[in-house]
């Protein structure tokens, strides 16, 4: 786990996602969970060392941000107003969630095998302040990589936690996007009175190294604007674009699931540029 200030810290090990916690004299508060049943378990038995849970910030609806609440009994959970019905999850998708852990986790299985979700249980639309014990935690709306992101900004340490909101060193998914949010968003907190931004994946990062993802995202929307004005369907975008595919490094293990990924972000391009969203 790594130390980013004081009582501020980042813990990059966990399967698909960057973890964080802050300490307050009060408890602490925890951003996102493991996606695991032992890994959730273990985290929160980390977190806990620290001072009892407080909060639990959902930063999106993904799994693997949230799958993990249900293995932490301590703390009120923050997220999107849009988030909590997001996370409702029917019984195929409970089944495959089974499935998965009994593939990656074969000690929780008994864990998963009654699943249902934790749901947040305080939510925000654009802005929520709290404040515990010494600190001030501004949860905040971060649209753009979806419409429900948010992040934990703290003034006093001049840390946000922006979740998939940024990535760094990973290549962007932009199947759930909408570009124009996500550029007014990354612009924004290049502005805001941060020091570190904690992304979702990668690194943490200064303010200044954002610009590296405002390119990609811009060149993303201008080569599919670029192709729809010479009169190309959306199948036809799909495959010219597929040149770009190893632009960034590629996971050998994932390159199919990685190849689908970016499919579904060029199409959910298209249909932004076309009016279809």
């Amino acid at each position: 786990m790594q130390s980013l200030v004081r009582g501020v810290f980042v813990n990059p090990s966990y399967r698909g996602v960057n973890l964080g916690l802050v300490e307050t004299r009060e408890g602490v508060v925890l951003v996102d969970t493991p996606m695991l049943p032992t890994l959730a378990r273990e985290w929160a038995d980390k977190a806990s060392s620290f001072g009892p849970i407080k909060y639990i910030v959902n930063t999106d609806h993904l799994q693997e941000h949230t799958m993990g609440n249900r293995f932490i009994e301590e703390g009120d959970i923050v997220a999107h107003e849009e988030t909590r019905d997001r996370m409702r999850m029917t019984e195929k998708a409970r089944e495959q969630y089974r499935k998965f852990v009994a593939e990656h986790d074969p000690e929780g299985v008994e864990l998963s095998e009654e699943f249902e979700p934790r749901l947040p249980n305080v939510t925000l639309f654009d802005r929520l302040t709290i404040f515990l014990g010494e600190r001030e935690l501004e949860f905040v709306h971060l649209p753009g990589h979806a419409t429900n992101n948010i992040g934990l900004y703290l003034p006093d340490a001049r840390v946000l936690f922006a979740g998939d909101t940024v990535v760094n060193g990973y290549r962007p998914y932009l199947g759930l996007s909408n570009i124009r949010d996500w550029l007014m968003t990354l612009r924004a907190i290049q502005v805001m009175e941060v020091d570190w931004v904690v992304p979702g994946h990668g690194e943490p990062a200064t303010p200044e190294a954002l610009d590296e993802l405002i390119n990609y995202l811009e060149l993303m929307r201008e080569r599919v604007r670029i192709l729809i004005e010479d009169g190309r369907t959306r199948d036809e975008v799909v495959s010219k674009m597929m040149q770009y595919f190893e632009e960034w490094p590629i996971d050998l293990e994932r390159r199919d699931e990685e190849r689908n990924l970016f499919r579904q972000g060029i199409r959910q391009l298209y249909d932004q540029l076309t009016g279809r969203r």
